[in-house]
């Protein structure tokens, strides 16, 4: 069983190409770099995170028991099996099977589908510090199971004005689930690829006027996509440079963040 102290965070926004999986690994990375027992979740049908990270072979092998497979009532103990060991945290891994419509509207149909994964996630031997689940371009039972098994999101979005309008769409989709599944803790808004522009600025800006809700700004950055062509985070990367330094300070910031919100105490520091 998962200690009750595990914090649980869903990073999610319906629109593709808003930088989830890249806020995932990154964000994994600050916490694991602090002493922190961190898993990652890929419950994307399209294994963004797991592929990214080296495991296209996992995603693919469907021969195996997988991440959809686990959220069978009869399987979800085997989760504790189908964890990788990667060098920073701990992953549990997408599967090609999620990319099924089959069995996606097996999932959508069967008792209880949207509480599927916090069932499976109830399941773990290991005691985490912090779980991180990485979600689908679109809002539908998986990103729900997300949302469900975590009650925390964190929103990433792409400060262009078509981008930052997908935040009211979102913001829809929560307060459907929130009657019969509970508030979900929208805990900040991360704006990823931000360049020096005048759209930029002004959407950034009116984000910021539109909700009450830390906002990040993530700048473009071909360090944090190099750093996961190598399989880790920017907190594992062999690269040292100013670049990699500010990257990690931005990071940091929404690590401490989650620190204060979960009331934790980096491991590093107790040491220290």
């Amino acid at each position: 069983m998962t200690d009750t102290n595990t914090a649980r965070i869903t990073v999610a926004n319906q629109k593709g190409g808003a930088g989830k999986t890249t806020d995932v690994i990154h964000t994994g990375g600050a916490l694991a770099a602090r002493g922190y027992n961190v898993l990652l979740v890929d419950i994307d049908y399209h294994g963004g995170l797991t592929c990214s990270l080296g495991y296209s072979d996992l995603y693919y092998d469907t021969d195996r028991t997988t991440l959809f497979d686990v959220l069978d009532f009869d399987q979800m103990e085997s989760v504790n099996d189908i964890i990788v060991e990667h060098e920073e945290f701990d992953i549990l891994p997408a599967s090609e099977k999620l990319a099924n419509n089959k069995n996606i509207q097996t999932l959508l149909e069967a008792p209880k589908s949207r509480e599927r994964l916090g069932m499976t996630l109830d399941k773990l031997e290991m005691d985490y510090d912090y779980i991180v689940v990485d979600t689908p371009p679109s809002l539908n039972v998986l990103t729900d199971n997300a949302l469900v098994a975590t009650g925390n999101v964190i929103i990433p979005v792409l400060p262009e004005k078509l981008n930052a309008n997908s935040l009211r769409i979102f913001a829809k989709q929560l307060q459907s689930l929130e009657p019969a599944y509970g508030d979900v803790n929208r805990l900040a808004i991360v704006c990823n690829r931000v360049e020096q522009n005048a759209e930029h600025r002004s959407t950034i800006e009116e984000i910021q006027s539109a909700y009450s809700l830390p906002v990040f700004e993530i700048p473009k950055r071909t360090d944090l996509s190099q750093s996961i062509g190598e399989g880790v985070s920017i907190f594992g990367f062999s690269k040292e440079n100013k670049r990699v330094e500010d990257a990690r300070a931005l990071f940091n910031d929404i690590a401490d963040l989650l620190d204060e919100t979960f009331e934790k105490t980096p491991p590093t520091e107790v040491e220290a």
